[in-house]
């Protein structure tokens, strides 16, 4: 059965414009939903939104509970991949997805994560059982690399287990590992030139980053590593030979031998390409984020296990190819694995997200408090 709650929770949080450095919005509307459940809670807001130069901070919020049972830690992330701000949700009638009107992605990721935890929150308070400390991080930036979790004060927070609502797929599916991402921005100088006049003067480069990208492998490098480059940038006109070309691209891998070699590579065939055409060509790599895994019979996974049980759902650790907040939770001595909320088609248009698995996230949310104060 559906939950009306939940639904409109995630309908008014996707209506809500939402931006990479700009969450004020959803973030005001998330904190007056999270007071609206009347529940006796602690609710901050840090200065991570300064760091990463934006208007909002993370959302840091505490349920307090019995000082026997564990404390856990719960979180999503406020932003959205680049969109226009207008999403339009279409229910479909009779079935069981929401989606945009396909102008725009729908924005289910992440707001089917912070929708769950609303509800989790609220069947957990109904429920009455005891529980332990429920923690809230709710971050912003996460879509421009986790950086409202890296610039996060982790010494607010008392939990050593966690759970990242962020991953598409349906409920059960539990991310215990996920790759390190590195960035990079290359610029290829080139000459210019009169395009008409005299063309043989200039040095072209675009057709220097062309050349270094056309013998460079993208995609699914191994079963375990991949590679993107995804913007461009450069010329003035088409008769000005260009000179000056900017490429922003990505790997990850969950072999960091494997990361290192191709970073290697990218370096080579760029510097191979500028030397021919006399052109020069700089690199600067990022790290993004560490690799993590959770192992099977660490805390973080048999919590989500039992609540998963307690469903009737049959839990599975997956291997995750995406950035998530687990991440710095992982490296800042929180113990935190991924859980799926039901959406799929993820930062794309066709983006989808179904009821029941939202509704059962929710769900799972609650199960996952009781377990945690199971003696």
């Amino acid at each position: 059965m559906t939950s009306p709650q939940i639904l409109s929770d995630f309908l008014e949080m996707v209506a809500t414009p939402s931006h990479s450095r700009d969450e004020r919005a959803l973030a005001d509307l998330f904190m007056s939903k999270l007071l609206g459940l009347g529940l006796d809670l602690e609710i901050g807001e840090d200065g991570a939104g300064g760091l990463v130069g934006g208007n909002t901070g993370n959302v840091v919020a505490r349920w307090p509970g019995e000082p026997w049972a564990e404390p856990i830690l719960f979180s999503a992330h406020l932003d959205r991949v680049a969109n226009p701000g207008n999403i339009v949700a279409i229910v479909d009638e009779g079935g069981d997805r929401v989606v945009s009107d396909g102008r725009t992605i729908l924005g289910a990721d992440d707001a089917s994560g912070l929708a769950a935890i609303l509800d989790g929150l609220r069947r957990a308070r109904d429920g009455g059982f005891p529980h332990g400390d429920v923690e809230l991080a709710i971050t912003v930036a996460e879509e421009v690399g986790l950086k409202g979790s890296r610039c996060l004060n982790y010494g607010r927070l008392r939990s050593r287990v966690g759970f990242v609502l962020d991953s598409s797929g349906p409920v059960g599916s539990i991310v215990n590992r996920a790759p390190t991402q590195k960035t990079v921005e290359a610029v290829i100088r080139g000459r210019s030139s009169h395009a008409g006049m005299a063309p043989e003067e200039g040095i072209n480069a675009i057709r220097v980053a062309a050349m270094a990208l056309s013998r460079l492998p993208e995609g699914r490098l191994s079963p375990i590593t991949t590679s993107n480059f995804g913007v461009i940038e450069g010329g003035k006109a088409t008769n000005i030979v260009c000179d000056l070309v900017r490429l922003r691209g990505e790997a990850r891998s969950h072999d960091q031998g494997e990361l290192e070699a191709y970073v290697g590579l990218v370096g080579q065939e760029f510097g191979r390409a500028a030397l021919e055409a006399g052109a020069t060509a700089s690199l600067d790599w990022e790290l993004e984020y560490e690799a993590f895994h959770v192992k099977e019979d660490e805390r973080a996974v048999a919590l989500a296990s039992r609540g998963l049980k307690g469903l009737g759902l049959e839990p599975r650790t997956v291997t995750g190819g995406g950035g998530m907040d687990a991440k710095h939770f992982n490296a800042h001595g929180i113990r935190s694995v991924g859980l799926s909320t039901g959406y799929k088609f993820v930062h794309t248009e066709k983006e989808e997200q179904s009821i029941s698995e939202l509704v059962l996230c929710g769900r799972a949310v609650a199960e996952i408090i009781k377990a945690a104060a199971i003696r």
